[in-house]
């Protein structure tokens, strides 16, 4: 396959962090723009995504520590989303002082628009790579990105 022009210098194609930075940042670039055409953003798409997958409506404050959102930017978060109708926002009945929140059918419906366009994006990202290689290259970015994330949670970033 031949490689396009590209101003990068070669020494920094070997710096893996460098490659990983730049793929990230243009791959986010194309995500932001999908989303402002939903009129949210990637925590907006975050926060609908954890509330997916809870169990229960979690507090307010623990779906921003689970996100890693400071606290003041997830009141915009979740204000936003609770103005659209995407997630309701309640006092938890045993803690008045706390807010538990919960994803809408209407919340529902806009995560599962995004989410499909975002795995549309992820097969144009992926598009040099085939099935097996696109599988095993998630595999492996989960990996790193779970040991990161260990690492971040040690105070070791």
């Amino acid at each position: 396959m031949d490689r396009p022009a590209r101003s990068t210098p070669p020494r920094m194609l070997d710096v893996t962090t460098y490659v990983l930075a730049r793929a990230g940042r243009l791959g986010r670039a194309r995500m932001a723009r999908m989303m402002d055409e939903h009129d949210l953003g990637l925590w907006h798409f975050a926060v609908l995504s954890a509330l997916d997958d809870a169990t229960a409506p979690p507090s307010q404050r623990d779906l921003g520590a689970r996100l890693g959102i400071d606290p003041s930017d997830l009141v915009d978060v979740v204000g936003t989303l609770a103005d659209r109708g995407l997630l309701r926002r309640d006092r938890d009945p045993s803690d008045r002082r706390r807010y538990v929140v919960a994803l809408t059918p209407e919340g529902r419906a806009e995560l599962d628009a995004v989410a499909g366009r975002a795995a549309g994006l992820d097969a144009e990202l992926l598009a040099a790579l085939d099935p097996s290689e696109r599988a095993a290259f998630t595999d492996m970015l989960r990996r790193v990105l779970d040991h990161q994330e260990v690492l971040a949670a040690r105070g070791d970033d």
